[in-house]
């Protein structure tokens, strides 16, 4: 194989991530990128393979933590997400066709409930709905 397929396999991949969000398929473009220039300086195309897969996977395999870290899920959670199973304290009244206010780790929150609420009675919350919080009685 000549350089000028390895550079056009390298350009093939650098577009293929810029379509892509992975940081995979621009290791395999350095791996081209490196196979070029030994096919430039006259390496049989076996060794230029070679060279092609050896970069590629090692390159890949640096960049992995890396990447993982970028592109997955962030480690924390929006601040409504921690109020999940969270207690509070009901500050203004709830009832299944109007929302009131709840206490909930020292922030004040809507919420809605299916079951009536009277002030003071303790509660968790099972969801989040857009702004507001759901949430359902503790017993006692």
């Amino acid at each position: 194989m000549g350089p000028e397929s390895w550079v056009i396999i390298a350009a093939i991949c650098l577009i293929g991530e810029m379509l892509t969000a992975g940081f995979f398929l621009l290791w395999f473009a350095f791996g081209a990128l490196a196979a070029a220039v030994l096919g430039y300086l006259g390496f049989d195309t076996t060794v230029q393979f070679v060279t092609f897969i050896v970069v590629s996977v090692i390159l890949l395999a640096i960049s992995r933590p890396f990447a993982a870290r970028i592109t997955g899920e962030p480690s924390k959670k929006a601040v409504a997400d921690r109020l999940i199973g969270r207690e509070g304290t009901v500050t203004e009244a709830i009832t299944p066709q109007s929302s009131g206010l709840v206490r909930v780790d020292g922030e004040t929150w809507r919420a809605r409930s299916d079951a009536a609420l009277k002030e003071g009675d303790r509660v968790k919350v099972k969801a989040i709905e857009g702004v507001k919080l759901v949430v359902e009685k503790l017993e006692e």
